[in-house]
C-alpha cells in the first residue's frame, strides 16, 4: 500500500510542475489606459453616439477586462491596474495633494514581469508620483517617456519627461507617445515585454 502510495504522490507532484512550466517564449503584454474613460463610451460596449473602431478592433482581438471595476478617476484606477488591488489599499485616495502616490510597499505588474526576464516600459500619463520612489522607473519600469503629473501644458511639443529628464516632446503629444511605443516594441521584439 505504502508503494502505491508513493508511486501516485509522485505521479501527481510531475504532473503538478509540468502545469507549472512557463510559457515558452513568454507572451508580450501591451496594456492600453484610456484616461478617464467608461465601459459605455466605446461602440464596442454598445454605444450608438460615438464610434470608436480601432479600439474597438483591439478589444475584438485582444483581451478585455469586462470585469475590472475602478475609480471613476486617473490615480487610483491606474493604482488598482498596476497591483490588482483596490486603490486606498495601496495609499492612492485621491489626485493630488500626495493623494494619487502608489505606496512604496505595493508591488507592481511591471515589477513581477522584471523578476522574470521582462523589458518594461510606460508611456503617456503616469499620475501615481512624480519623485523617486513613486516615480515609474522607481517601480519597475525600465523606460518612462511622458507626464507624471494629472495633465500637461499644451499638445503640441510639450515639456515631458524622460526617464527623469525633462526633454522637449516631438510633435502632437498623442502621436509622440504612440511612436514611442511603437519603437520600444520594434527593439524589444526578440524578448518578453511589457
Amino acid at each position: 500500500m505504502k508503494k502505491i502510495f508513493l508511486l501516485f504522490y509522485s505521479s501527481l507532484v510531475l504532473f503538478s510542475l509540468e502545469a507549472c512550466k512557463p510559457l515558452d517564449p513568454p507572451p508580450n503584454v501591451i496594456l492600453i489606459l484610456t484616461d478617464d474613460q467608461g465601459w459605455g463610451d466605446l461602440s464596442l460596449n454598445g454605444n450608438v453616439d460615438i464610434t470608436t473602431p480601432n479600439i474597438d478592433r483591439l478589444g475584438t482581438m485582444g483581451i478585455r477586462f469586462d470585469r475590472f471595476y475602478v475609480s471613476p478617476v486617473c490615480s487610483p484606477t491606474r493604482a488598482e491596474l498596476l497591483t490588482g488591488r483596490h486603490h486606498v489599499r495601496g495609499g492612492v485616495y485621491g489626485t493630488s495633494a500626495g493623494g494619487e502616490r502608489l505606496d512604496e510597499d505595493e508591488q507592481t505588474l511591471a515589477e513581477v514581469l522584471k523578476t522574470v526576464g521582462y523589458q518594461t516600459a510606460a508611456y503617456g500619463k503616469w499620475h501615481n508620483g512624480m519623485q523617486a520612489p513613486y516615480h515609474p522607473n522607481s517601480r519597475g519600469f525600465d523606460d518612462f517617456y511622458g507626464f507624471c503629473s494629472g495633465h500637461w501644458g499644451n499638445y503640441y511639443n510639450p515639456v515631458l519627461e524622460h526617464n527623469g529628464t525633462l526633454v522637449r516632446g516631438d510633435g502632437f503629444i498623442i502621436d509622440d507617445l504612440t511612436q514611442r511605443g511603437i519603437d520600444f516594441i520594434n527593439n524589444n521584439k526578440n524578448k518578453p515585454f511589457f
